[in-house]
């Protein structure tokens, strides 16, 4: 066994056995030999539960997945022509097919999840959509969805790197005049967009807090209602064998009353 069919070994198995199969595998890498590969398996931190769903959705989906990096790409490209004068409605069109695929890889992954025995919550299949749009502009992301070895979801950024674009021009004539760019202002939109993405960020993780709350509130409640259950049988039972012994002893006295009497018969008969 060798690196790259660990870590595919690795980041196919169920969230829940990640940790154990990362310590198995990086043991059975060292005592085979290879030292280095166990240390890097060893040192891979558990996926959360969006980037585990990316991850399984990229093994199990491929043919969509290589849908939606060819959606991104004519995205990518109806973009370049656009700042290059070419046609708003291109990039629109693009643009639509490529959110039609993100919606429905998205509904994938909430299956994926559900079957899985993990919730759908609205906060972990944002972080999915988002990672998908993320390609656009994360490569080294893009590669590990690819490969389904996601640690954490990507985050979306700008469609390209505006200051690295080649203008692509809509058709072949060179006489085609291309625009000015407004840098600064480009750069302001960035920085607003970045701003825009932390709060983004920022929202979702307070989602996901509040909903791992409620459910840990929730479970607190069904355990304290299940030992007020237990409680009430307890007591419930604690009077019944109470109303017996009371029973038990009530024919006792009346027992010892019915022998002392006849005891008192024999002794006046005597």
């Amino acid at each position: 066994m060798d690196l790259e069919s660990a870590l595919d070994r690795l980041y196919a198995v169920d969230l829940d056995e990640f940790t154990s199969t990362r310590n198995r595998l990086s043991s059975e890498l060292t005592s085979g030999g290879d030292k280095t590969a166990g240390i890097q398996i060893k040192s891979l931190k558990k996926p959360n539960i969006a980037a585990w769903t990316l991850n399984q959705l990229a093994r199990s989906h491929q043919d969509e997945i290589a849908e939606l990096f060819a959606a991104t790409d004519r995205v990518r490209r109806a973009h370049r022509r656009a700042l290059s004068g070419g046609k708003a409605s291109d990039l629109r069109e693009a643009t639509d097919l490529r959110n039609r695929v993100v919606s429905k890889l998205t509904k994938i992954a909430g299956t994926i999840l559900v079957e899985a025995g993990h919730a759908a919550a609205t906060a972990t299949l944002a972080a999915v959509s988002d990672s998908f749009m993320a390609i656009a502009s994360d490569d080294a992301g893009a590669d590990l969805l690819r490969k389904g070895r996601l640690e954490r979801e990507l985050q979306p950024g700008a469609i390209a790197d505006v200051a690295g674009l080649t203008l692509v021009p809509d058709g072949d004539d060179d006489s085609v005049p291309v625009p000015k760019v407004d840098v600064t202002a480009l750069q302001s939109a960035r920085v607003k967009i970045n701003e825009a993405r932390q709060r983004v960020k920022d929202a979702n993780e307070a989602l996901r807090e509040a909903e791992a709350e409620a459910w840990k509130v929730s479970g607190e409640a069904d355990e304290a209602e299940r030992r007020a259950k237990a409680a009430r049988e307890a007591a419930e039972f604690a009077k019944r064998a109470a109303e017996g012994r009371k029973n038990d002893a009530e024919q006792a006295a009346k027992a010892l009353e019915e022998a002392e009497e006849a005891l008192n018969k024999l002794d006046g008969s005597s």
